[in-house]
């Protein structure tokens, strides 16, 4: 128990020490920490002078933080006027230092930003080259799809205009089919007219009267044929 007293003895002894670093003025709590523990060592060996040495020792300590705290202004302002111009200097450096950094990160915010714009805009035109290319290949196709429509209806218009032609190349077939029937139609009747005038042109009076002119047998439809020729009704006169 002891050593460990004195061992934060010598700590706190120590660290008086770096305070009259900072200001002289703490050697007044060095003197006395030192009385305090010179009245600790007293007390020891019984020869008392205060009951509570370590009061003191503690008020030493104590008092050497108190001073130093107190007067450590006046003791940087006693800081020899080169250091000051150095630490000044080194200010200034550091606030230049600092200044050019924050011009190198604005700068490259800057050029970040002008960057994203070029990309943005990139896209943006490539958008809309997609967009026309659409609309051309969209254009293209209607044009396609109409020239399609266009062939269709044209192909239907021949295929009607084709239709048309055989309906009247078949009506003008018909019409001249029938116009040979009717000129045939009229030939036959214009024949069998002229043979039946030839028939009735020419009249015998009886068979001897045929034969006398070398027209026996007489058949039907031949001139001079008739039916008081052709008792048997045969279709042959004077055959007998």
């Amino acid at each position: 128990m002891k050593f460990i007293k004195w061992f934060m003895i010598a700590i706190a002894l120590l660290l008086i020490l770096s305070t009259i670093i900072i200001t002289p003025f703490a050697w007044i709590g060095l003197i006395i920490f030192l009385f305090g523990i010179y009245q600790m060592i007293q007390h020891s060996k019984g020869r008392v002078t205060f009951s509570k040495p370590g009061w003191i020792v503690v008020a030493g300590f104590l008092l050497s933080f108190i001073l130093a705290m107190i007067f450590v202004e006046p003791v940087k302002e006693t800081v020899p006027k080169e250091k000051k111009e150095i630490t000044h200097k080194q200010e200034q450096k550091e606030a230049e230092r600092l200044a050019e950094e924050q011009k190198k990160k604005e700068e490259a915010a800057r050029l970040a930003e002008e960057q994203k714009k070029k990309e943005e805009a990139a896209r943006l035109a490539e958008e809309q080259k997609k967009k026309e290319e659409a609309a051309r290949l969209a254009e293209e196709q209607k044009k396609k799809e109409e020239a399609a429509r266009l062939a269709e209806e044209q192909k239907k218009k021949e295929e009607a205009a084709r239709l048309a032609e055989e309906q009247k190349k078949k009506e003008e077939a018909a019409r001249l089919a029938e116009e040979k029937k009717e000129k045939e139609e009229a030939a036959r009747l214009a024949e069998e007219k002229r043979e039946q005038e030839a028939v009735n042109s020419v009249y015998y009076k009886n068979c001897d009267a045929v034969r006398s002119a070398g027209a026996a047998p007489v058949y039907e439809g031949q001139p001079g044929y008739s039916k008081h020729l052709d008792r048997d009704g045969d279709g042959i006169g004077c055959d007998k």
